[in-house]
């Protein structure tokens, strides 16, 4: 009834839409494999459902499956929001709706409603989720191995059905893409054809020639892979078994037999058996014996001999009559029971002797202990000389010659020794190798003395068993594989192969593999087939060369084990980018040098090997516009013209490493380029200047360390190329100015006094040298004007001043000549008291130094007063001395002291030191 009622609402639902006319669908996509409660997307968003719901409804919407299908176990909606997540972990192979399609669709209804009471409000709509398939199965085969029978006679190009591997996955990348096949690529080949279904037809081609006898089986393994990333491989095991087919003809290894028979053998008594050998198998090396036909007696040898044709056993079916003219050949041919039947390859000839019965030749019967069957008796290979193997008994009724028997046997690997009582027994006379040689047959004749000698004879068959022996044997004694880094787990490294020359299809050739436990954690090997696989990712930068041993051993008892060893070269990969030694380079290059003069050189390591390792260099940024540098790919820096420093002094860019790898992996690093300084530049003197600032206008009568100008000069170099001294070369008479040697602060050394109304000029050559070697220069000319004055504040005016300043000047001394008349006078009587006080303590020392320079010195107070340049003695005799010595310009003087001396060759060296403020106060 329940059913009904849903049934009759689905059908008022869908009237009541289709009234209305408005359908409602969306679409999202989403990845399998992804966690629970994963949110898909929301179903009201939908194109035009939100903007057709009233808006009393849309704050009241509610939100339900239409109909209770599997969808519900999957998804799960949130009935206010509309949100749709996923209740479980899709799998998308395990959907049915996504089993036959490759793309996998979900398709369900939602019911929209509102949760008031008075809305009429229904709608549908139409979801459709598609699930985006992941790379998550493998490839897999129906099964591990399969086995595929091929005949010896296959020929070339024929071809067997490989079951197909089967990936739930779909599309181009993760479903399966091609088949390879690992092991015995000389003989056998995969042909693979894709169906109209995109499924795989997978064949096995035989492409080599085929011979059981040399090799009966082989195994190989089918890898299937898919294009997804990382991708994912299946295999499966073929074993191949190679049938027999009638390809080798029986033959005989004695093809000659001497037979003596008595003419009185009884008919059916069997006088020699006859053996061949078939290598092949099975039916085709059943053996049938028969008379050959095309003898030209063969009625008559039919009459008086037949041959067992299952054992090969020629016996007497008639009656023999001795005649002494008369020998019998018998020619003996064997052929297989294989489709088509093979006859032998040649022929055994029998010669039989009739013997008269007069002298009855000795009867010779072989008894045989050990086990075997028939005629034939088994004897290990493992025998050693002298092992019994059979016993022979004779008999001769004759008495004397014609009763004198003796015996031998004509297979070396056997000997006769003698009994003393009944007869003979065969033993080992040399080692036995069932290898070799698993069948012998032992013929044992006997004779008597008579005359005629009469001899019998008897044969059995031997069959050397086989003993385990041989010790497995690897087709290599050392196997080398490349193997490339970064591998999978599980990756086919190499397949080995030994062989067990014991007898096949026993537990003495039966072998199975193992490695060294040394390397049990990085590679595995298959027991049964010899493939070695990878357990671990390797990495060629921590190790490049495996090495170690591999054995197989047999099931024998006791076992034996043969051993190879494998080398795996781990072969690399692009996997490492080059790394600068340094994140920043800074380099110092001297300017001036030529173009094409080498800066440095980057340093860079690459881990990987070959290609993958080697790099070259390259600028990638720079902000220069012109950058002066050519970096070579090995990377050596290189100018590309003449560096002034002075122009620019560093330059920065960016280079990368490139290595030749694919893809090709980079690093970065900074260059810091500095250029050297060179003292290539001379001092520029910016004041005085010819013919514009060069004249500078004092008063006279100023006092020691009166501050005149300062020289104004600069260099473009840098450190000591740049530190720059100040020198008068000419032009300073008496010693009137100072100059200080750093600063190049020109000040009075002595007050001068010039004529009333009148004025003199003082021209001085200055030279300005920087600390560079070699030493530069710049040399000016500065003219000193010293008028008289009534004044006696110092004024220092450049003549560059100007009128209007002269002016001023002028007018101030006018008005200030009268008041400071008296206070100049004064001043200059306390300042001659003063250096008349100080002449009487002054230690003053003179000492001449390089450069046309010279030094004085204050022993009193040890220190240096001032270095200037040496003027002649003579000029020192004449006049005495006030210098001052400033080590900065007046203003940076303030907490500075002040030395200053009056110099005199004749008088007693007198000495003072006042501080600069008690000077300025005292003198201003």
């Amino acid at each position: 009834m329940m059913a009904v009622c849903r049934f009759v609402l689905v059908l008022l639902f869908g009237a009541i839409n289709l009234i209305n006319g408005q359908e409602y669908k969306i679409t999202f996509a989403q990845n399998e494999e992804l966690p629970k409660w994963t949110f898909v997307g929301n179903v009201s968003d939908a194109p035009g459902f939100l903007n057709s719901i009233p808006a009393a409804d849309r704050g009241s919407l509610l939100f339900h499956f239409l109909e209770q299908t599997m969808i519900n176990s999957i998804l799960s909606i949130h009935d206010e929001t509309g949100s749709l997540f996923t209740t479980v972990v899709v799998d998308r192979e395990s959907l049915p709706e996504c089993q036959v399609s490759e793309k996998c669709e979900l398709l369900f209804d939602i019911a929209a409603t509102s949760k008031r009471k008075d809305s009429s409000l229904f709608e549908i709509i139409s979801v459709k989720v598609v699930i985006n398939d992941l790379n998550d199965n493998s490839p897999t085969f129906p099964r591990d191995t399969q086995a595929i029978a091929i005949s010896e006679a296959a020929a070339n190009g024929s071809s067997y059905i490989i079951e197909n591997a089967i990936d739930n996955d779909t599309g181009a990348n993760n479903s399966i893409q091609y088949y390879e096949l690992v092991g015995d690529k000389n003989v056998f080949d995969l042909r693979v054809e894709r169906k109209l279904d995109e499924s795989f037809s997978v064949k096995l081609v035989v492409i080599g020639r085929l011979d059981r006898e040399k090799k009966d089986s082989y195994t190989c393994t089918v890898i299937a892979k898919d294009g997804g990333n990382p991708q994912r491989v299946g295999t499966m095991e073929l074993n191949i078994t190679i049938t027999d087919e009638n390809d080798n003809a029986p033959f005989f290894a004695q093809t000659s037999y001497n037979i003596t028979v008595k003419e009185d053998t009884q008919d059916g008594a069997g006088i020699l058996q006859i053996s061949a050998t078939d290598n092949d198998i099975n039916e085709n090396s059943w053996l049938l014996y028969r008379l050959s036909s095309r003898q030209s007696d063969i009625e008559e040898i039919k009459s008086l001999f037949y041959i067992n044709e299952h054992t090969g056993v020629l016996s007497i079916i008639g009656q023999l009559v001795y005649d002494p003219n008369k020998v019998y050949k018998i020619i003996v041919e064997a052929i297989d029971r294989g489709k088509p039947p093979l006859p032998s390859t040649n022929q055994a000839e029998v010669t039989v002797y009739i013997e008269d019965t007069g002298n009855n030749p000795p009867t010779v019967q072989i008894n045989l202990i050990s086990s075997g069957t028939g005629r034939m008796v088994n004897v290990s290979e493992f025998s050693t000389k002298g092992t019994f193997v059979a016993h022979v008994e004779v008999k001769d009724k004759d008495t004397g010659q014609n009763g004198d028997v003796s015996c031998s046997v004509d297979d070396a690997s056997f000997a006769l020794e003698p009994l003393s009582i009944k007869g003979y027994k065969v033993v080992v006379a040399k080692t036995l190798d069932s290898e070799k040689q698993d069948l012998h047959t032992v013929v044992v004749t006997c004779e008597d003395k008579g005359s005629p000698v009469l001899s019998s004879s008897d044969s059995f068959l031997v069959r050397v068993t086989d003993e385990n022996d041989m010790v497995p044997k690897f087709t290599k004694k050392n196997y080398f594989e490349d193997f490339y880094e970064n591998n999978e787990r599980g990756d086919l490294v190499i397949s080995v192969r030994a062989t067990d020359d014991d007898k096949s299809n026993t537990n003495n050739s039966k072998i199975e593999y193992y490695l060294d436990s040394s390397v049990k954690d990085y590679f595995a090997i298959d027991a049964s087939t010899g493939t070695i696989r990878a357990l671990t990712r390797f990495d060629r930068e921590e190790k490049s060369v495996w090495t170690f041993k591999v054995f197989a051993r047999d099931f024998g008892n006791p076992p034996l084990t043969g051993n190879a060893t494998v080398n795996i070269r781990i072969k690399d990969e692009n996997d490492n980018a080059p790394k600068f030694t340094n994140t920043t380079f800074v380099f110092y290059v001297q300017e001036n040098l030529p173009s094409d003069s080498v800066a440095d050189r980057l340093t860079a390591k690459d881990y990987d090997a070959d290609e993958n390792g080697m790099f070259t260099y390259a600028i990638s940024d720079t902000k220069e516009t012109k950058l002066p540098f050519l970096l070579f790919p090995d990377g050596v820096i290189k100018t590309t013209m003449e560096l002034d420093r002075e122009a620019k002094s560093s330059y920065e860019f960016s280079v990368i490493a490139i290595d030749k790898g694919i893809p090709k992996r980079t690093s970065s690093a900074k260059v810091i380029i500095k250029v050297s300084d060179v003292n290539d530049e001379s001092p520029k003197i910016v004041f005085p200047k010819k013919d514009v600032n060069d004249t500078i206008v004092i008063d006279h009568l100023k006092p020691s360390g009166t501050f005149i100008t300062q020289i104004e000069a600069y260099d473009l170099d840098e450190g000591i190329n740049s530190k720059l001294s100040y020198v008068i070369e000419d032009g300073n008479v008496d010693r009137l100015f100072l100059l200080n040697l750093k600063s190049g602060i020109l000040s009075m050394a002595q007050p001068y006094e010039v004529e009333e109304n009148t004025e003199e000029n003082f021209r001085l050559v200055i030279a300005v040298h920087d600390g560079g070697i070699p030493q530069r220069s710049e040399r000016c000319e500065l003219n000193i004007l010293i008028r008289y004055s009534n004044v006696t504040i110092s004024v220092t005016t450049p003549v560059s001043s100007g009128p209007n300043t002269n002016i001023i000047i002028v007018v101030v001394v006018i008005f200030l000549t009268f008041f400071l008349s008296l206070a100049i006078i004064i001043v200059i009587c306390v300042i001659r008291k003063f250096d008349r006080d100080r002449m009487k303590t002054q230690n003053i020392q003179i000492n001449k130094l390089p450069n046309n320079m010279t030094e004085i010195r204050d022993n009193t107070a040890n220190g240096v007063i001032m270095t200037r340049p040496y003027d002649k003695v003579d000029s020192l005799k004449k006049r005495k001395e006030v210098s001052f010595s400033f080590e900065d310009d007046l203003d940076g003087m303030q907490d500075h002291e002040m030395s200053f001396s009056n110099n005199s060759v004749f008088n007693e060296p007198v000495t003072e030191r006042i501080h600069l403020k008690q000077f300025k106060e005292y003198y201003i």
